[in-house]
């Protein structure tokens, strides 16, 4: 053992904790974590069939149709820009008080805004109240989002790690296919009662907040030391007693070898010492990499997808009904994959569906152009079931990538990593989704396909040639496959002498020029 690490001894450890109990407790912390976050894109899924429901009141709020709209798409882009902020603070407080905390504050902030979105019919400033409440709601999923990855990956033992950082794929797929179910008009989406379904997400909402309460901290973090009663306690309410040795010492594999925070240096300090190291900065850019281009086709497909299929020829409720049941089996394969997750490998779970995605790419592309890919079948059905392929695939690929980007990291970088790669996730997605739009309208969706599939060419093979499997490795031994110089270092000093080199000979040939005009302009005067 290291210096300054503590030896936690547990006595008749199995009479303690009967051998359910903590996996039971573990369990419910897993799925309150993915409540809290990732379910939540309920939130954004529900919205889109909302608005021919909610018509007939934003017309009794505003003068015409054109504001209407205007403040419909403020209060659904607010959550965005909530996000990438929760994603942002949630750095500060995991530095300050761990991981409870800001996976607390953030569910209190999920529950408050949800409830002022029930306001939006029953209060005069109900739209700014929803517009508010959004953000505030996007704020909060952005903390749980960033700190609760960050506790899924610390909590469980290494060989569980990844199961629950599957779920959070799993929840996003229900929470995106339970919106367009309520969101549908025989259910909540029309005039007398879409304001409600904004509300659904309650439902599971209010327990897992309860739950996170009373779920432990971190064992790491207790600062500015290691407590070995709070560790203790976390240990024995979250793991199995299987997991520590004859002697009752937690198993080496099973524990972080690293100190606490330093709860005197300043966020931004820690950020800039951080940056400085080229095992934060090259396992952040392959985040960054790894997780904003994972689901692209996804961007397309969840947002658009009912005009698409309506461009196609499907009646606007058809087209409704056909994305609907596109979700479904993404949902189901999300779900099933969670008993084999394990058993396969990160990367072969990423780029295989990937590669996948390509394939069906190229078939959305003939079945738009000529039609022909499942005979005698129109082409918006054709669509249908090539992008139920495609986000099924998606699902895989995606349950892999949430599980990596975190397991890139070292202990104490993994929160301000995930932070960063949140908020570009976020920024790109809003950025994507606000352009797709236009380009399907305007350049139709071959030429909008034949970019997502050359992308996903470029995703596979640099993936392939630079991410290490991380799969049931400590994240010492993941650090290992990078190095702590910064990436282009030699590059970067290269061009940097080069500069200063060609700076020094202009100084001196400026320097040489004017000394040789005062020279000869001195002469002439003198001879003259």
């Amino acid at each position: 053992m290291k210096s300054g690490d503590v030896t936690i001894r547990i006595s008749a450890a199995t009479a303690i904790c009967p051998s359910p109990t903590p996996n039971f407790r573990l369990a419910l912390v897993v799925l309150s974590v993915g409540v809290a976050s990732h379910f939540m894109l309920y939130l954004d899924s529900v919205m889109d069939n909302l608005l021919p429901a909610a018509r007939p009141f934003l017309m009794t709020v505003y003068k015409n149709k054109e504001e209407a709209d205007i403040a419909w798409e403020v209060m659904v882009s607010s959550r965005i820009y909530g996000l990438a902020f929760g994603c942002f603070i949630s750095i500060y407080f995991s530095k300050l008080h761990g991981r409870k905390y800001p996976v607390v504050l953030g569910t209190a902030l999920d529950l408050i805004g949800i409830l002022l979105t029930l306001l939006t019919v029953h209060i005069r400033l109900g739209m700014v109240a929803a517009t508010v409440g959004r953000f505030i709601n996007g704020c909060g999923q952005g903390i749980v989002q960033t700190a609760g990855t960050v506790m899924l990956a610390e909590l469980p033992p290494h060989h569980g790690r990844g199961l629950a950082l599957a779920t959070l794929t799993v929840w996003a797929c229900l929470g995106e296919l339970a919106g367009m179910v309520i969101s549908l008009e025989e259910i909540l989406g029309n005039p007398s009662s879409w304001h409600i379904a904004m509300g659904i997400p309650l439902i599971l909402l209010v327990p897992a907040f309860y739950i996170l309460i009373s779920a432990p901290e971190n064992k790491r973090y207790h600062p500015p030391v290691y407590k070995e009663d709070d560790s203790k306690k976390a240990l024995l309410v979250i793991q199995k007693a299987v997991y520590t040795d004859e002697n009752g010492n937690r198993k080496k594999y099973e524990e972080n070898d690293d100190a606490p925070i330093d709860p005197d240096q300043s966020t931004i300090g820690f950020a800039r010492e951080r940056f400085k190291n080229g095992q934060f900065v090259r396992p952040l850019l392959l985040g960054l990499f790894v997780q904003s281009f994972v689901h692209l086709d996804d961007w397309l497909w969840i947002s658009y997808s009912t005009h698409i299929f309506g461009k196609f020829g499907m009646t606007m409720g058809t087209a409704q009904r056909a994305s609907l049941f596109m979700s479904l089996p993404q949902a189901f394969i999300s779900l099933g994959l969670l008993s084999c997750f394990e058993d396969f490998t990160r990367r072969s779970l990423l780029l295989l569906p990937t590669l996948f995605s390509v394939f069906i790419g190229i078939l959305a592309i003939l079945a738009v152009n000529f039609g022909k890919v499942l005979a005698g079948m129109p082409v918006a059905s054709t669509l249908a079931i090539l992008a139920a392929m495609d986000l099924s695939a998606a699902a895989v690929s995606g349950e892999s990538a949430y599980a990596i980007v975190p397991e890139l990291f070292l202990p104490d970088d993994k929160i301000l990593g995930t932070a960063i790669v949140g908020i570009a996730q976020n920024v790109f997605g809003g950025v994507l989704t606000a352009v797709l739009l236009t380009a399907v309208n305007k350049a139709g969706t071959t030429l909008v396909l034949i970019p997502f599939i050359v992308t996903n060419t470029v995703y596979v093979v640099v993936n392939y040639l630079y991410l290490p499997e991380t799969s049931k490795k400590t994240a010492h031994e993941v650090s290992e496959n990078f190095s702590k110089d910064l990436p282009g270092k030699q590059l970067f000093e290269t061009l940097r002498n080069t500069f200063q080199l060609l700076t020094l000979q202009v100084i001196v040939v400026i320097l040489t020029f004017r000394t040789g005009l005062q020279v000869y302009w001195g002469l002439a005067n003198y001879f003259t």
